[in-house]
């Protein structure tokens, strides 16, 4: 049973998270953790430290530590979607789509209709290959071309090899 003061804590986290106020968010789930360990909880919830990990990627771009949070809540809670869900979006920051797809198809084994997973997914999977393949796909040419192609109408995707 989570915490009744740690709950609140992780509530007002999702809020930042919605908001787009991620460091803040990262606050409240940090003080979510704490209070659990303060009050020697044994079986401490592993959305707080999933949640956690997504915010702190996206407040301050810390990916290993990020990575570490939302890969050890998933592991220690495999049943648990959203884990997954937040483990793929970190993988993403890390501009790792075939980890962020992995972790996705994990999480859609548990729950198969999952509208977030659902949606992650397809949005990976419509990404096209870079215009020039000897680049990265961050490369200011790379980005100026594909901005350009989709300007053009260039939807189709890319053949794969």
């Amino acid at each position: 049973m989570p915490l009744q003061g740690a709950e609140q804590f992780f509530r007002r986290g999702v809020a930042g998270l919605s908001e787009e106020r991620a460091a803040e968010a990262a606050g409240h789930f940090l003080t979510a953790i704490q209070l659990e360990r303060k009050h020697g909880v044994r079986r401490p919830e592993m959305r707080y430290l999933s949640y956690f990990g997504l915010s702190l990627a996206l407040a301050r771009g810390s990916v290993e530590e990020a990575l570490q949070a939302c890969e050890t809540a998933a592991a220690r809670e495999p049943g648990n979607p959203d884990l997954h869900l937040n483990l793929a979006r970190v993988y993403l920051l890390t501009e790792d789509p075939g980890a962020a797809l992995q972790a996705a198809g994990t999480g859609l084994t548990v729950d198969p209709v999952h509208r977030e997973l659902r949606s992650l997914v397809r949005a990976v999977e419509r990404r096209r290959r870079p215009p020039l393949g000897f680049l990265t796909r961050h490369h200011p040419v790379n980005r100026l071309l594909g901005r350009l192609r989709a300007s053009l109408g260039g939807h189709e995707k890319a053949p794969r090899a």
